[in-house]
């Protein structure tokens, strides 16, 4: 419409003037029947269907969960510095020793405890494996010796047998014969000496045989005395007294062997003693073992690691490592999109030092509460492994919200505004037809509608000349 008014203007211009250049009557000729021509020419380009990604972009910094301070367990002095700063470590790596001076005492000590432990348990053991079959043996022997006890009682009760009386009657009349013998020959060698008929020597040797016989007779007769008075009252008081203690001795016995048991708890507690002591050693070597200050994770040293000779508490900082794992983006948005990004929205990242070099992340978790500055939210991102990835680096992502497949869409700037409604120009033919149109996602100059097909050919160049149904001419080629 302004190139017609521009070129009615030109033509006025030249009338009034006078001029006489044919050239340029001939000129201006030809211009009024371009400008009387009502078609409009103009560019098309047929609608597509294309995947959509509405996406919303967030900025912030590559950080890592993976940022630890190592301190000592145990009180200490370092002897040993194995790394400094900017060294790569491994996850179980021996960074520094502290010294052992201590703790290999404790050691020494602990295992002396063990020993001793050890052979307390195996003579608790011994004595129960061997102890029952000894008290039951001497309840035996108690039971037998009150067996014997008794029958000794009885025999003193019972007094002499008939056959050890006539025994000793016996015994008496053979010992009163040979004493009668011996007195004959006796008083005969007597005569005989008297009368000088035999020896001195004879006479002794007779007077002996004598003595002897009288002696065994003497004894005959006590003896053939106590079987007929066998049972004497302090024979039988101290046989029964004999049967008491006897009976006692099995008492004795008896308890002594109930007593067994108590020798399976010696048992269970020289066990537990022993188990205390090997815990005290597993203490001990295990405090010797924190004396190796190792790396939790795999990474690398930032900052200056404490000095050898340094004297440490427990928990004081020997080092500090940056995981190489656990790395994520850490992006910021406003509020007002809070409802629109979703756990487990893809993002596509772009790293600054790298090139732009783009990686895709996840949406791991949301900040719960805004910033104080800025009233900004956080979304932590999951970014794959990449060693070029380093803690710090800032980034910028784009987080995706909606997916939409086999959107219809055409080049945004052909989407005329009339109104409070949009719509595209159609070419049908020689003509425009204007169709009223939905816009949805718009993403790299495309923007999504509804109320067109896929191949319908939308003006794209001079649809802001066109009504519904205008004339027009379509540029060669397109």
């Amino acid at each position: 419409m302004k190139q017609r008014l521009l070129i009615l203007g030109l033509i006025a211009t030249l009338v009034s003037t006078g001029c006489v250049n044919r050239d340029a009557q001939k000129q201006a000729l030809k211009t009024q029947e371009i400008v009387s021509d009502p078609t409009t020419l103009v560019e098309v380009k047929p609608a597509v269907s294309l995947t959509l990604t509405e996406s919303l972009p967030i900025t912030g910094e590559v950080t890592t969960s993976d940022d630890v301070v190592i301190g000592a367990k145990i009180p200490g002095r370092i002897i040993s510095m194995n790394v400094t700063d900017g060294d790569d470590v491994s996850a179980g790596q021996v960074i520094a020793m502290l010294d052992s001076t201590n703790q290999m005492i404790q050691i020494r000590q602990a295992s002396a405890q063990v020993s001793a432990a050890q052979s307390q348990l195996n003579q608790a053991i011994a004595n129960a494996r061997i102890a029952p079959t000894r008290s039951a043996a001497a309840v035996a022997q108690a039971e037998a010796l009150v067996r014997s006890a008794r029958a000794q009682l009885q025999k003193v009760l019972n007094g002499a047998r008939e056959e050890e009386r006539k025994q000793a009657d016996a015994a008496v009349a053979a010992a009163k014969s040979n004493m009668d013998t011996a007195k004959k020959e006796r008083d005969r060698q007597a005569a005989l000496y008297r009368e000088g008929a035999s020896s001195q020597q004879r006479f002794d040797q007779a007077e002996n045989a004598f003595q002897s016989a009288f002696s065994q007779y003497e004894q005959a007769i006590q003896q053939q005395a106590m079987t007929r008075n066998w049972s004497r009252p302090e024979d039988v008081a101290a046989a029964r007294e004999g049967v008491k203690q006897a009976e006692e001795a099995v008492k004795t016995a008896k308890a002594n062997k109930s007593l067994d048991i108590l020798l399976t708890d010696q048992v269970v507690a020289a066990r537990a003693n022993l188990e205390g002591a090997q815990s005290g050693l597993s203490l001990a070597r295990q405090s010797l073992e924190d004396l190796k200050i190792r790396a939790p994770l795999s990474g690398r040293i930032q900052g200056k690691p404490a000095q050898v000779g340094t004297v440490l508490g427990a928990g004081n900082p020997v080092a500090r490592i940056i995981g190489a794992g656990g790395i994520y983006f850490e992006g910021e948005f406003p509020a007002k999109v809070m409802a629109q990004i979703k756990v487990g929205n893809a993002v596509s990242i772009k790293i600054d030092g790298l090139d732009n070099q783009s990686f895709i992340g996840t949406v791991m978790s949301i900040s719960p509460s805004a910033s104080t500055i800025g009233r900004l939210f956080k979304a932590r991102v999951r970014i794959p492994g990449s060693n070029l990835v380093k803690p710090g680096m800032y980034a910028r992502g784009d987080v995706t919200l909606k997916t939409i497949t086999n959107a219809t869409v055409v080049p945004s700037g052909s989407i005329v505004r009339r109104g409070e409604k949009d719509y595209v120009f159609v070419a049908e033919k020689d003509n425009a037809k204007m169709v009223q149109v939905q816009t949805g996602i718009t993403s790299n100059g495309v923007t999504q509608v509804t109320g067109i097909s896929p191949g319908d050919r939308v003006v794209v160049r001079g649809q802001n000349d066109l009504d519904e149904g205008s004339a027009i001419k379509v540029e060669s080629g397109a």
